[in-house]
Formats: structure tokens, C-alpha cells, sequence
């Protein structure tokens, strides 16, 4: 898989090193010479210029590419090297950093995944104020949901796993009760202990727990995850 990443900021250069790190072919443009220097020892391409001019693009192999990232500071810059990309060259796979939530829509409109990873990153912050039952979450995939796993505690206790899923943005996969693994049906009944494990959108993550009334929990390996990247 060959994938050509657009910004060598600080996420375009984790990014970058993570794919590599996958055994993914990585190209990195960029107009600024002393952005390379977050890819020291990078067993991957650099290309130095205007991310916007087809013949840049064209240089850094992107008829040949699997997928293209822009990650610039620029919401126009990446809107502009995407369309590029996706409405002259058929890239199978465009995603886009943007800043402005507002223009989503826009990109959706023309074929173009987005990433918002400021919006993203309140969202998580927001959910840590109030998730006080979370044991551990994880990222999954572009950052829009996350892998979960709840302690059940309150007025949950008692409920089907249909009343607590909400369709579409939690969909609980597992429960572990007593050290015994469980995998729901739809009227399976949770319990006062029970820890579920689910996928839950990001941005309902805080209104789920207090739907849930989780209960505090205390272990000594909680984890926690973050988003790298710009402000």
C-alpha cells in the first residue's frame, strides 16, 4: 500500500513514522524544508513543495498512491490538494484535516472524509470531566469513535442491553461478569458489577455515561489515550 501525506507538521510526521512503521510505503510533501526534521532516520520519501500544484503532487507518485492525507494548517490548502486528488486522479482514499467544522459538509458533498482533530480533542476532554465509570478507551480508526469498557453500577442495573444501546452510536459487543465473558443478546439483562465493552461515537461518549450512571472505579492499570497533532 502506497499513501501520500500532504503537511509534514506534527501530525502529518507522527502520522508518517506510524504508517511506515506498518510496512506502508510513505511519501510526505511539503513546502518547508525545516519540517523534514521531524523525520529523521524516516525510511520513507520526502518531497519539497506547493502541495496545491499538480506537478508536485504528480512527483511524489500520486497516480501511483493507495491513499492521500492532507494534513496541512490550511483548511483551502487541503481542500484544494484533495479535490486534486480525488476529482482528477481517482485516488481510492482522501482524507482531510480541517479546523472549521462548518465546512464539513462542503468536503462531504464532493466525496472527502473528514478529520477534525480540535473538535475531536473537546469531545475528549469534555468526556473526562464526566467519566468517572470509564475504565479504559481507546481510539479507533479516524479518531470519530472509540472502543470502551464500562462498570455498571446504579440505575442501569437490571436494564436489556437493547435499553441501553443507542442505535448507531453504541453498540455494546461483550460483557464481563464475574470473570465470565458474555456475549449479549438483545434481552440479556445487565448487572449491579458488570462491565460492558462497546464502540460509542465520540462525541455521545459523555452523554452515555451519565445515561449509564457508571460508577466509579479504581484500578491500578487504568489507561487513558490522547490525540497528537496541532492545535
Amino acid at each position: 500500500m502506497k499513501t501520500l501525506i500532504l503537511g509534514c507538521g506534527r501530525q502529518g510526521s507522527i502520522l508518517a513514522r506510524m504508517l511506515v512503521e506498518q510496512g506502508i510505503q510513505v511519501t510526505v510533501i511539503d513546502k518547508n524544508p525545516e519540517a523534514f526534521g521531524r523525520l529523521e532516520n524516516f525510511n520513507g520519501r520526502k518531497i519539497l513543495g506547493d502541495g496545491i500544484m499538480e506537478s508536485t503532487l504528480l512527483r511524489a507518485g500520486l497516480k501511483e498512491c493507495d491513499a492521500f492525507v492532507a494534513v496541512t494548517n490550511s483548511d483551502n490548502v487541503n481542500l484544494m490538494a484533495a479535490q486534486i486528488a480525488r476529482g482528477i486522479h481517482q485516488v481510492g482514499r482522501v482524507l482531510c484535516r480541517i479546523y472549521d467544522p462548518r465546512r464539513a459538509a462542503i468536503y462531504s458533498d464532493l466525496g472527502l472524509e473528514t478529520v477534525n482533530f480540535s473538535l475531536m480533542g473537546a469531545h475528549l476532554l469534555r468526556s473526562g470531566i464526566v467519566e468517572a465509570g470509564l475504565v479504559k478507551k481507546y481510539q479507533l480508526g479516524d479518531g470519530s469513535a472509540l472502543a470502551v469498557e464500562i462498570k455498571i453500577s446504579g440505575e442501569s442495573t437490571g436494564k436489556k442491553v437493547s435499553e441501553v444501546e443507542i442505535p448507531g452510536e453504541f453498540r455494546i459487543s461483550s460483557i464481563i461478569r464475574n470473570l465470565r465473558i458474555i456475549i449479549p443478546e438483545s434481552d440479556t439483562r445487565i448487572k449491579d458489577g458488570d462491565h460492558l465493552f462497546g464502540v460509542v461515537k465520540v462525541e455521545r461518549l459523555s452523554d452515555l455515561l451519565l445515561r449509564l450512571e457508571a460508577g466509579p472505579i479504581k484500578t491500578s492499570d487504568d489507561q487513558d489515550t490522547g490525540t497528537g497533532g496541532e492545535a
